[in-house]
């Protein structure tokens, strides 16, 4: 019996500095990886919507806590003036979430470009959305319908081909794009 409550004892001690440890490498490195996280975020911005000579985040303005997949909104402007819209949006996937950031053009109401900033989708298959032919396949649709992924070859402008056998994954993206593109048309289309 004492022998047990010795050994317990060592456990004890063993998890509790070990989790002091996972603690303080934590504490360390979240700065870190918060700030790459942004880099990237900023990076991802500018790839959008490369027009644009100052992007502001005017979530506050535009979203409320209700919206579940829409996260964030920043808004290009050129010249003073709001030319493109960027949202980061966030939509379930075959593997979890995929966070994409999608640009839109106020004044030719069309997408510039989508980018997949995190997702954990199946290697080799729904990572493909990461890819930039994938990405093409969103860039000048219209912003005014909603977009429909297909499987095969798009026959109308608003479809988007899937990418084969990650239709999940190509259906999430679309949601969230879709998503971005109600948000958009009310916000923005009707406003200016």
């Amino acid at each position: 019996m004492r022998e047990a409550i010795k050994l317990g004892f060592f456990l004890l001690i063993t998890c509790a500095l070990v989790g002091l440890g996972v603690s303080y490498t934590n504490a360390l490195t979240a700065p870190i990886i918060a700030e790459s996280e942004k880099l990237v975020q900023e990076q991802g911005l500018m790839e959008v919507y490369s027009d644009a000579e100052e992007i502001k985040d005017e979530t506050e303005k535009y979203l409320s806590s209700e919206d579940s997949v829409l996260k964030q909104v920043n808004v290009a402007y050129k010249a003073g003036k709001p030319v493109g819209v960027i949202y980061t949006v966030e939509s379930k996937g075959y593997g979890g979430s995929i966070k994409t950031l999608v640009g839109f053009d106020i004044v030719s109401c069309t997408i510039t470009n989508i980018k997949i900033l995190s997702h954990t989708e199946t290697p080799g298959l729904g990572a493909q959305a990461t890819e930039p032919w994938f990405a093409e396949r969103f860039q000048g649709k219209s912003a005014t319908a909603d977009l429909e992924v297909v499987k095969q070859t798009p026959q109308d402008g608003n479809e988007v081909q899937a990418i084969t056998a990650a239709t999940v994954t190509s259906k999430a993206v679309t949601l969230g794009i879709n998503e971005a593109r109600n948000h958009f048309q009310v916000n923005f289309i009707e406003a200016f």
